[in-house]
């Protein structure tokens, strides 16, 4: 009901209560009149009942019109109000059916471009493999055979001059040098075929119920092995932060064992990096939480080299990698987050230049309608 209408009403009821009290004293007076015959006032207090009570049924009139139009909109604005409720309620699925459609779609298209790499691949992983194997194997070969044959001509220097001596073993040391940049550049480009290779391995499988916070402390350990001589001799730490009850989440235990050993060995990458410029306290922190949203949050933050503004876009690319190419093939954290897809979560990246990365993990803790169960 409108505020006006119920100053209106108010001020008709206070309206009516006086004309009632007057018509009450009139005829009080009127009595009185009567009684102790006041003469010519009994007539004026007559007309003037009579005056009151037109106005009363004026009053009463208008008083019921106001009120009846005051209860007809305020059902209107009950029957508004609740077909507003119901039409934002119907917004709301909408919206939450569009937003469900975008994530399908946004899930197939990735898929569909998986399997138009998979099918690009496939065909290729062999053809490359086999005969960059053969040039790897015949380059280490001939580098055997050079360390013969320079053996046999320092045999024979005697009866060489000394300038043909030179030459030849200069000549010897260069094929030598070319055949292990052959090896090298053969091993790399094994490494990146073999990293296609991995790109198409089934990443679904069985999901387990397991405490993340334990599978945090398991990968410290193997880091700690894998980076031992690094760790104590840079006295880098790693401080892992997780809830006193277990933070539990249905994961594929082997997936994820493997993206928490491609972040954690970029955070040590990238603060053995940044020592080398510079010196200062290496810090690797880990932390866990249980969200009441029914999802798991896991934190890996370094304080090491960061990533530059530039490139950060681009990180989650295959292939993509700022590391040398006899270190790296490009495809771990484009693997990290295809795992993280497949275990319907989400996963971002903080950085500032020189200053820090910090990767944001956010899973399910049941998987629903997944491939992965």
């Amino acid at each position: 009901m409108a505020d006006f209408d119920i100053k209106e009403i108010a001020s008709l009821k206070v309206r009516l209560q006086i004309v009632e009290k007057l018509v009450l004293v009139d005829w009080i007076l009127i009595i009185l009149s009567m009684y102790y015959d006041w003469g010519g006032w009994i007539a004026t207090l007559i007309v003037a009942q009579f005056i009151l009570y037109i106005y009363k049924g004026k009053l009463r009139k208008q008083l019921k019109q106001k009120e009846y139009l005051a209860k007809v909109v305020e059902e209107r604005t009950i029957e508004l109000r609740i077909q507003r409720d119901q039409v934002l309620n119907e917004s709301k699925k909408l919206s939450d059916a569009l937003d469900a459609l975008a994530k399908a779609q946004d899930e197939l298209v990735r898929k569909e471009k998986l399997a138009t790499v998979g099918q690009l691949t496939k065909g290729l992983v062999d053809r490359i493999l086999n005969p960059i194997n053969y040039i790897n194997n015949f380059a280490g070969l001939s580098a055997g055979m050079i360390k013969d044959l320079k053996s046999n001509i320092t045999n024979e220097r005697e009866t060489m001059s000394k300038e043909n001596y030179d030459d030849t073993i200069e000549i010897l040391d260069m094929i030598n040098s070319n055949l292990q940049k052959i090896n090298e550049h053969g091993c790399n480009t094994v490494r990146i075929v073999k990293a296609m290779e991995e790109l198409l391995k089934d990443r679904h499988g069985d999901v387990t119920s397991t405490d993340i916070g334990n599978l945090c402390k398991v990968n410290v350990d193997v880091i700690n092995k894998l980076f031992k001589e690094d760790i104590e001799k840079n006295k880098i730490e790693i401080e892992l932060l997780c809830p006193e009850e277990p933070a539990m989440a249905e994961i594929n235990i082997e997936q994820m064992n493997k993206v928490m050993l491609s972040l954690l060995k970029n955070s040590v990458y990238a603060l053995l990096k940044k020592l080398q410029k510079q010196e200062f306290s290496p810090l690797i922190t880990i932390q866990v939480e249980k969200r009441l949203n029914g999802t798991v949050f896991l934190s890996i933050r370094d304080n090491g080299i960061g990533i530059e503004d530039s490139i950060k876009a681009r990180i989650f690319e295959p292939f993509f990698t700022t590391k040398p190419t006899a270190e790296a093939a490009g495809v771990g954290l484009y693997l990290c987050r295809e795992v993280i897809l497949n275990h319907q979560g989400s996963i971002i990246v903080k950085s500032e230049k020189d200053n820090f990365t910090e990767f944001m993990i956010t899973i399910p803790i049941y998987q629903k309608n997944n491939d992965n169960g």
